[in-house]
């Protein structure tokens, strides 16, 4: 299965939406730690006769940063609660509304979303939109600034379509077409295609009046993806290809690099990691700025792509790289690149090092506010503590990933996910049957064991000692038969010379057809075969034989089935062999090798040698040599 790029979001759309984490927070941070209660209560008390001339003003230029959670602040919220009855009691609609926002803004600092949303609800209850716009947008684009933070992609949609619907943007095309394309981003990252492609059309006719190229291009990037998930043609292409058209006649090298990064997660997906690959590095070298986010989160999916090609080597270097890189600029990338370590050592089957990576990531990850949004992440921590076979690191990573699926209600391709709880459940069961059986069999296993242990000790070295008797005991008889062999057929040799010398002498008779002939020609082929040895040549057949003996091959068949009872072949080999083992007990041919007699004797072939030899003495050449010194020792 592929997984998709580590990061929550898919491409750099969002690049995580915002970073969470400015240079401006901090230091509204510390003006605000350094009012105390009675500050903040007096600055609250004195919006209680606003008038509505000024009412507006007040609103927009309220500083919605996020403030880090102190006491003074968790003081401040908890006197605003206990005194809402007192405040609010014949108050003006318009402090009304400043003491929600206050309330809103308090409780999103301390975490408390559910309850922010709520105070920003009753905050824009007490504004009418149409007389007053700017404070109404203003209002909601706070309350879509705290879920986009917070990747409350259901909420940050909720509250852009209140923008919208509210028409309190209409006679402003920038802030519009800003707003459109939030809510077309964010509709695409919660997979709803078809209605964020609806926004899309929209906020594009804005972009091309106002010629913003680098909102155009983010939008047809959106486009793209809209249509890749509900089309099978080729035409959805287009619009990467208007991105990169458009892109190209700017000039600007950073608007490439995103249209690049989007045809490499295209055919990321599509399973071409090589196409992918080429068009992250093209992505790279556009961006100036080497170690960037930007250049970062490209490199991270490059990674995956190197990754699902198991180019453990390339994917090696890069996954130093973005460490390094992401340590020096402390970019949110981190926690990738340590998982990137972590898949590298798990690769290389060094599980220590593995896993000290993997909770290298997880603990950075976890101090992080999108530790909250990051199934795709925790499925691919996944899928690396399965390599280093570490079953309860990766249950713990499944279940967060999944809890995480249905805690956003994602509508993500439903084999993957189908995938993912099948697996959840088989793991998930597979330990709870673990569990139990341990439970139950702990006090007995370690005896167990040790007997099992014991007894298969004993079993083995009681089998490999008779083992080793039986075969002693077996060679010793296999090598006394090698040696009476030997001495049979130096017996048999003997008697052959005898019986050849009386062969000379005597006549036998023939059962030929011709016997004069026959006679003839089996004493012929005796001395070519016994004093000529001409079966030592390699290239003899028995058509030369018979062209030597002034005969056929039919007539000399015969007369060898006649007199020798054997096939043509059959003798040839005999002879062969007899003269093999002679040659192989002559001092004479002491230097030569098996293959050297073999060649003697008129084999071709080593492996035609050794198969004639075997069968016919029983043994090997080197084992007939072994026995017959044996018997000369």
């Amino acid at each position: 299965m592929q997984y998709e790029p580590l990061i929550y979001n898919s491409h750099n759309k969002n690049m995580y939406r915002k970073l969470i984490v400015s240079i401006q927070y901090v230091f509204f941070f510390v003006l605000a730690s350094a009012q105390s209660l009675d500050d903040l209560s007096e600055n609250l008390l004195k919006k209680s006769n606003l008038p509505d001339t000024v009412f507006e003003q007040t609103i927009t230029k309220i500083n919605f940063q996020d403030l880090k959670p102190n006491d003074t602040i968790r003081q401040y919220r908890q006197w605003l609660k206990d005194n809402r009855q007192t405040l609010l009691l014949k108050r003006s609609d318009n402090f009304k509304t400043h003491y929600f926002l206050e309330l809103a803004q308090y409780n999103a600092t301390l975490n408390d979303l559910k309850m922010a949303y709520r105070n920003i609800d009753s905050a824009l209850f007490y504004v009418n939109p149409l007389k007053f716009p700017h404070a109404y947008y203003h209002i909601l684009n706070f309350g879509t600034s705290i879920s986009e933070t917070n990747l409350d992609g259901t909420t940050t949609i909720r509250f852009l379509k209140q923008i919208i619907d509210s028409k309190t943007v209409e006679q402003d095309s920038v802030t519009k077409g800003e707003t459109l394309l939030r809510l077309a981003g964010t509709l695409e990252s919660m997979h709803r295609y078809l209605e964020s492609s609806k926004y899309c059309q929209q906020a594009l006719d804005i972009y091309r009046e106002l010629g913003d190229n680098a909102k155009m291009i983010k939008l047809l990037i959106i486009m793209f993806e809209n249509a890749s998930h509900t089309t099978d043609d080729d035409s959805k292409w287009e619009y990467l290809y208007q991105a990169y058209e458009i892109a190209s006649q700017s000039g600007d090298s950073a608007l490439l690099a995103d249209v690049y990064t989007s045809f490499g997660l295209a055919y990321y997906r599509k399973g071409n990691q090589a196409e992918a690959i080429r068009y992250y590095k093209m992505a790279r070298s556009m961006i100036s700025d080497a170690g960037s986010e930007k250049e970062l989160l490209i490199t991270t999916y490059q990674h995956l792509s190197y990754a699902l090609l198991d180019s453990v080597d390339l994917a090696s270097e890069l996954s130093k790289y973005l460490m390094e890189q992401s340590i020096k600029n402390n970019s949110t990338q981190l926690s990738n690149a340590y998982g990137s370590r972590a898949w590298y050592f798990a690769r290389k089957d060094l599980i220590d090092s593995a896993t000290y990576y993997l909770e290298k990531s997880t603990r950075l990850r976890e101090s992080q506010e999108k530790d909250e949004a990051s199934p795709i992440y925790y499925y691919y921590m996944y899928e690396v503590a399965l390599i280093i076979h570490n079953y309860d690191l990766a249950l713990k990573y499944l279940h967060k990933s999944l809890m995480q699926f249905k805690k956003y209600n994602r509508e993500v391709n439903s084999n993957q996910l189908t995938a993912i709880r099948a697996q959840f459940d088989y793991d998930l069961q597979k330990e709870r049957i673990k569990k139990l059986r341990f439970e139950k069999e702990y006090e007995h296993e370690k005896v167990r064991r040790h007997r099992v242990a014991t007894i298969a000790i004993v079993a083995v070295l009681i089998t490999a000692f008779v083992f080793l008797f039986l075969l002693r005991r077996q060679l010793k008889k296999l090598n006394a038969a090698f040696i009476m062999v030997v001495k049979k057929n130096l017996e048999l040799d003997k008697v052959n010379v005898s019986l050849k010398r009386l062969e000379k002498k005597k006549v036998n008779n023939s059962v030929g057809i011709n016997s004069k002939a026959e006679k003839q020609i089996y004493i012929q082929l005796k001395n070519l075969l016994e004093e000529d040895k001409i079966f030592r040549k390699n290239d003899l057949n028995e058509s030369k034989l018979a062209k030597l003996l002034g005969t056929n091959n039919t007539y000399l068949s015969s007369i060898i089935n006649n007199r020798f009872g054997l096939s043509f072949s059959s003798l040839l080999n005999k002879y062969r062999i007899d003269e093999a083992r002679k040659l192989l007990i002559s001092e004479e041919y002491a230097h030569f090798s098996v293959d050297g007699i073999a060649s003697e004797v008129g084999y071709r072939s080593r492996s035609a040698f050794y198969q004639v030899f075997k069968q016919n003495t029983g043994m090997t050449p080197s084992e007939y040599v072994k026995a017959y010194k044996q018997i000369d020792d």
